[in-house]
């Protein structure tokens, strides 16, 4: 197992590693294994049953660690069982063969660390639900798609007759966005103004979701696709969606997909920057 590493991040920022260095891995179970769940429902005529539907369901991740080294065994066991306890949730980071995922919300299902005998090395035993189902790509994307790159500087000097390029917007107001995960993922955009903007939009799919409100200098505008949320200065905005809002458009199937962003005024006072993680049946 020496070419996966494995680090557990909790809540509150602590991180707990297996890295080789202190505990190296010895197993791992779960990482490639999905929960499909398929519904079905007995056929009123004829033979065999009708499928009704079908999900991804939650899954359980173990990991099997021995300590590296015997005179460390007290000072580890203190440190996993004080790391993981209940009412904490964790993210499990995974880097196999150059490819680096993560499993987000994990609870605390078991722990063990039994001790033999103190002078041979401890095996630890941890065992996670892991809720989403899938493993999230570690890169969320997030850049500007607003965003204008310099295309000057000075001293300017300006060739009689030859025009003039100040800046340039990294993406033209419209980004193609490709997800080669595994299903479908969601988009989270955040809109920051620089001024007054009237009803800002973000356009996805054919479709958009439109917010009926002025923003100016400052606020800062949230579009979930996947909680179909929308907040304001971290407030709940979903009562000044347009009633054309389809967040349809902003859950990306796999494949190319296009995303913008535009407003009745001010568009060019806008910072909009997009996050998206892929989603992968396996580790």
């Amino acid at each position: 197992m020496s070419r996966m590493t494995v680090t557990f991040r909790r809540g509150d920022g602590r991180t707990l590693a297996i890295d080789d260095t202190a505990l190296g891995l010895t197993a791992a179970s779960g990482l490639d294994e999905p929960n499909l769940e398929v519904y079905t429902q007995k056929a009123a005529l004829g033979d065999g049953d009708l499928v009704t539907g079908q999900r991804v369901g939650s899954r359980t991740l173990e990991f099997t660690a021995r300590v590296t080294n015997p005179a460390l065994n007290d000072v580890l066991r203190r440190a996993v069982t004080s790391f993981f306890t209940a009412g904490h949730a964790y993210e499990v980071h995974v880097s196999r063969f150059g490819d680096r995922r993560f499993a987000a919300d994990c609870r605390l299902e078991s722990l063990s660390v039994p001790v033999e005998n103190r002078y041979k090395p401890i095996t630890v035993k941890i065992a996670l639900i892991m809720p989403e189902g899938y493993w999230l790509s570690a890169d969320s994307f997030g850049r500007n798609i607003a965003s204008v790159e310099s295309r000057c500087g000075y001293p300017f000097i300006s060739p009689a007759g030859s025009g003039r390029l100040y800046g340039l917007f990294a993406y033209a107001g419209t980004v193609c966005l490709e997800n080669d995960g595994d299903a479908e993922a969601y988009c989270r955009a955040v809109f920051i103004a620089r001024g007054e903007v009237v009803h800002p939009r973000l356009i996805a799919g054919g479709g958009q979701v439109r917010v009926l409100c002025t923003l100016t200098a400052g606020d800062v505008l949230v579009i979930d696709g996947k909680t179909r949320a929308v907040t304001l200065n971290g407030e709940n905005a979903v009562t000044s969606l347009d009633r054309a809002s389809d967040f349809s458009g902003i859950v990306f199937a796999t494949g190319a997909n296009t995303i913008g962003f535009g407003a009745d005024v001010g568009s060019n006072l806008l910072a909009v920057n997009v996050y998206y993680n892929k989603r992968y049946i396996g580790a």
